[in-house]
């Protein structure tokens, strides 16, 4: 069996969950190879257009529901090479509402072709049915009297081609193909950590820690291979320097992150906190849950590794009734001996899912095997699940989750095209496509984002 990258086992993915070997080959070589259509919880789902000559949008935009009541627009956006959060920025500068008044019910991936829903307040309807923006196309404008909230969708529907294989294309859709007959470790995939610069992970540990100057340090002054050499030279002259001016001048306006953090450690200097807060809430908050989502695979990777099962729930695991939003204090049950046939049935007949524990502060220690894998991982780290309760920062306080253990595919779809093997399936939100393309090409994480 191939052992991952040494990158990947750096964020807790320690383990392969098939045994064949990997087809090789290269992802997101063209926006258009990484197709992602939302699927919202009653199965409708935002399709992509996309021709022979790339993405095709109407001219304009089609208004549809009653306008009366209605507080909220829904609508469908395309985009294409853009992160999800920059569209929300866009759209908040552009109709000139507040960013918090731009939702999406999930985050999708930057180097794509995706299609997904935002809402907005609906006295922006006429302006957005006109709004002309770069790479960004708008469609399916629905008044609604509901905002449309993080957590809104049932999951995504992906298209995805993969080029340069390292064996035939009939060899990797036979490999392929047996990912549909077993589950594979439903790790928290490499975007989650950074893709050029993997550290969110460490910049929410240090921030667990309250360990500011830290969290700035890999911020701002800890380079990446996968950077320039002039950005690795500005970097890591930052890390005895003074910032000043010069300093803000040298970093391009791209790493807006950055910016607002050098802007203002000038005027504060040393108030690394002060400086933190500088950064959008949300992308705040994605620190700390991208180190709780790399605690979250080491754990499973131990589970894993000290024999219990994947399929199959153990005395002491949670079962989670599938297609929720779990908090961690809702709608979950608890395998003891007593109830295990039952519980075992309701995971069998596909109406509950064994879970894991995302840790935080509200995360249930009761006295078993599993919450011996999570203090056991929490000690090796050096934390504790109260770390994560933060009085004074709701976008930092996070009191953990339960998430499902493992994915399973269904309706896969591969086959041979002239390019390359293209790859069809949809996935449960909280699961990565690249989790399941790690699954089937087993080579360096650089050549899969």
């Amino acid at each position: 069996m191939q052992n991952p990258p040494p990158l990947e086992i750096s964020f807790g993915m320690e383990l392969y969950s098939t045994k064949f070997t990997g087809t090789g080959g290269n992802l997101k070589q063209r926006y258009e190879d990484f197709i992602v259509e939302e699927i919202d919880p009653s199965g409708r789902i935002a399709l992509a257009n996309i021709s022979q000559e790339g993405p095709f949008i109407e001219k304009e935009a089609s208004v549809s529901g009653e306008p009366r009541k209605a507080r909220f627009i829904h609508f469908t956006v395309q985009k294409l090479g853009l992160n999800t959060m920059d569209v929300a920025s866009l759209l908040s500068s552009s109709l000139m509402v507040s960013q918090n008044m731009i939702t999406y019910a999930g985050l999708k991936d930057k180097r794509a072709l995706t299609a997904q829903k935002f809402s907005a307040p609906a006295k922006s309807v006429n302006d957005l049915k006109e709004l002309e923006l770069l790479r960004v196309w708008i469609r399916e404008i629905e008044y609604s009297r509901k905002q449309l909230r993080t957590g809104d969708l049932w999951g995504n529907r992906f298209r995805i081609l993969l080029r340069n294989l390292d064996v035939s294309c009939k060899e990797a859709c036979e490999r392929a193909s047996e990912i549909a007959r077993q589950p594979i470790l439903n790790y928290f995939g490499i975007q989650r950590f950074g893709v050029s610069r993997p550290f969110t992970h460490l910049v929410g540990k240090a921030l667990t820690n309250r360990d500011y100057d830290e969290a700035a340090r890999y911020i701002l002054a800890k380079s990446s291979p996968y950077e320039s050499e002039e950005m690795k030279e500005i970097r890591e002259s930052l890390m005895d320097g003074a910032i000043d001016e010069g300093v803000l001048e040298k970093f391009p306006r791209g790493l807006r992150y950055e910016r607002f953090m050098i802007k203002s450690l000038i005027n504060h200097p040393q108030d690394y906190e002060r400086a933190f807060s500088k950064i959008p809430p949300k992308m705040q908050t994605l620190f700390v849950h991208s180190y709780q989502s790399y605690l979250f695979n080491r754990i499973i990777s131990l589970r894993i590794k000290e024999g219990l099962s994947l399929k199959e729930p153990e005395v002491g695991d949670f079962i989670i009734r599938l297609d929720k939003s779990h908090t961690g204090r809702d709608d979950w049950l608890f395998v003891t001996e007593q109830n295990y046939e039952t519980r075992l049935e309701q995971v069998k007949s596909g109406e509950y899912g064994i879970a894991s524990v995302i840790p935080g502060y509200t995360t249930k220690m009761p006295n078993t095997k599993q919450t011996e894998h999570i203090v056991r991982i929490l000690k090796e780290d050096s934390t504790a699940v109260e770390d994560f309760r933060f009085p004074e920062s709701r976008y930092l306080n996070s009191p953990g989750s339960l998430h499902l253990l493992s994915i399973e595919l269904d309706k896969l779809d591969v086959q041979c095209i002239e390019e390359g093997l293209q790859i069809g399936f949809s996935l449960r939100k909280g699961s990565y496509a690249t989790v399941v393309l790690r699954e089937i090409m087993k080579n360096e994480p650089i050549k899969r984002t």
